[in-house]
């Protein structure tokens, strides 16, 4: 293993840094609470709003029937619930206890769920929160730097991983989004998406509680539900997929019933730009994406549709590798100096925890470029890119090009062996456009080299759980 991170052979994580508290925001749970009002509003579901004072007594509550059940620092507990208060309740309960949370999805089918449990190994999964209010003391909160939450990710080979995260971690979001954007008590942060997914848990519920502002669970995700939903409850941010922003304009969403929001943070792989630009035009409001993965968590550099890439986020220093691999780790200098830690590995899986950190640099696996102003242009998977004879080809440029032509509704591009070249360019599309046409007119804008030579029509790109592109699956279309 690499002698620059320590890891645990046990528990597969290495040693928790310093802890070092953001110059922005709280930096634990219990500082989430402190910098409240007992009598703001911290949460709007469909049934209610709680105050802060009721929020936090029912955590507290259920941190007890937890304490009393047995489930103390060190248990894992998985959580199958729906996208209301309840989950906000279960992260923050769980935490406070130094237990370990884990997300499920109630629409999770038995074995999906059973390859995380399998991994995972928790103490207990729950699908309701506890009734009993025993009278028991609650241990003292844990250190920021325990482990708080594991992320599983949605690699399209392979069995998912689980990224155990720290207390502290959990927040950078909001810290991050304090420190950039402003964030306060006037935010209303909306949440259709489902919230067994750790970082929308942290990008909405608690980087809403954190800010001092309020977090709206959203149940009904079609693009008129979803406007009615942001006007009644005057959200000012929403996190929404492309396909939400898609409903909004095909079903004929008023830009008058947005006029609280402020953005619109599009999470979801595959956007393209083009699109995106044309519904910032027209439904009136900025739309926000970023570069993240399960292992940061959630983002480390941002763009606004338009830009010329991400920004990275207060704290993160990304490096460019000379196999043009991102890397990521924290600052030296400055306020944010040691404030971003990462993950702190593969949960049980130490090799590859010391693969991850490798040199003491979180290693992505993604592969990019680094602009003169700093901003941060992704290409895609450093093993999705493909070798044509030598020459470097991003499939993310070419699909890009691809979905400015007419007749291309979606589009991925994947390489598949060749004899003499090694890989040649091959293109599966979603549309009735004439591949034949498609290749003249991709080469107005790329080069040759870069042209697919091989095309395959598809009714659907199959993508897995997260909206990751299958390359495999593609490959074995055409018998690779």
């Amino acid at each position: 293993m690499d002698d620059a991170v320590e890891i645990n052979r046990s528990s597969g994580l290495r040693r928790p840094e310093r802890a070092v508290p953001f110059p922005v925001g709280p930096s634990t749970f219990e500082e989430v609470w402190s910098r409240r009002a007992d009598e703001s509003i911290a949460v709007i579901d469909a049934d209610r709003a709680w105050t802060t004072r009721e929020l936090h007594g029912e955590v507290e509550r259920v941190a007890r029937a937890l304490t009393a059940a047995g489930h103390g620092g060190g248990s894992r507990l998985a959580w199958v619930l729906g996208n209301d208060v309840r989950s906000l309740i279960s992260l923050l309960a769980t935490v406070r206890v130094g237990a370990v949370w884990i997300g499920l999805s109630v629409r999770a089918t038995k074995p999906e769920r059973d390859v995380v449990l399998a991994d995972a190994d928790p103490d207990a999964v729950l699908e309701t929160l506890p009734n009993a209010a025993p009278a028991v003391d609650l241990p003292e909160p844990p250190a920021p730097t325990a482990p708080a939450a594991i992320a599983y990710t949605s690699g399209t080979t392979g069995r998912p991983k689980g990224a155990v995260h720290s207390q502290q971690q959990l927040l950078y979001p909001a810290a991050a989004a304090i420190a950039t954007e402003g964030l306060d008590e006037d935010a209303r942060i909306g949440t259709p998406l489902p919230l067994s997914t750790l970082n929308i848990l942290l990008l909405g519920p608690l980087t809403a509680l954190a800010c001092g502002g309020v977090a709206v669970m959203m149940t009904r995700t079609s693009g008129s539900e979803v406007a009615e939903d942001l006007e009644r409850y005057a959200v000012t941010r929403a996190l929404v997929v492309p396909t939400i922003v898609h409903d909004l304009l095909s079903q004929g969403v008023s830009p008058a019933q947005l006029q609280a929001v402020d953005r619109l943070i599009v999470g979801g792989a595959g956007y393209d730009h083009r699109r995106a630009a044309a519904a910032q035009d027209i439904l009136g409001v900025p739309l926000v994406t970023s570069y993240g993965l399960s292992e940061a968590p959630t983002g480390v550099a941002r763009m606004r549709i338009g830009d010329g890439g991400a920004s990275p986020l207060p704290g993160v220093d990304v490096r460019i590798e000379d196999d043009g691999e991102i890397t990521l780790s924290s600052v030296t200098e400055g306020p944010w100096a040691g404030c971003w830690q990462g993950t702190l590995g593969y949960w049980g899986d130490p090799a590859a925890t010391s693969e991850l950190w490798r040199s003491g640099r979180l290693h992505t696996g993604d592969a990019g470029s680094l602009g003169a102003d700093g901003r941060l242009l992704v290409s895609g998977r450093l093993g999705e890119m493909i070798n044509r004879g030598g020459a470097s080809i991003a499939p993310a440029e070419v699909e890009a090009a691809l979905l400015t032509l007419d007749g291309v509704l979606d589009a991925a591009v994947f390489g598949v062996p060749d004899e003499r070249l090694g890989d040649i360019v091959a293109a599966a599309v979603v549309g009735d456009a004439d591949v034949e046409a498609l290749g003249i007119a991709l080469r107005s804008t790329l080069s040759g080299y870069k042209v697919p030579e091989h095309w395959i029509r598809v009714g659907i790109l199959p993508r897995n759980a997260n909206g990751k592109v299958d390359r495999a699956a593609l490959r074995a279309m055409v018998g690779n």
